[in-house]
């Protein structure tokens, strides 16, 4: 059974995804921005509450398994944008409409693959 302070763990992302879910669709920007202020003082909250409540944060296993999710997030991330790269432009030649969409997720993919090799050059010289 989860503990009850948990709860509000789980509760904080399911929160802020239905208020920008609903900013979204009544078209408030102001109001998008504002959930995820409100959500990262939310989390910063919980987690200072957490630390004087003494529970383990992190610890080896929970570091381990969050690299090892970060990287699977992104090797399914690159592959989904190179799929959406190669659909794009197959359909932006019927489409010109769908031009834009293809340069934007094209440099999303280039962005990304700039950053990863960065980040790996950064700790390589770093640990």
């Amino acid at each position: 059974m989860v503990e009850r302070w948990r709860i509000a763990g789980y509760a904080i992302p399911v929160t802020t995804a239905a208020l920008l879910a609903v900013a979204l669709w009544v078209g408030s920007s102001l109001l998008a921005f504002g959930v995820l202020v409100g959500a990262i003082g939310a989390i910063f909250l919980y987690s200072e509450w957490l630390k004087g409540r003494g529970e383990v944060l992190s610890d080896e296993r929970t570091l381990r398994i969050e690299e090892i999710a970060s990287r699977r997030t992104l090797q399914v991330l690159v592959l989904t944008v190179a799929f959406l790269v190669v659909a794009l432009a197959l359909l932006s030649e019927d489409k010109p409409c769908l031009r834009s969409a293809y340069y934007l997720s094209t440099a999303l993919m280039v962005l990304t693959a700039l950053l990863k090799l960065s980040l790996k050059w950064y700790y390589s010289r770093v640990m």
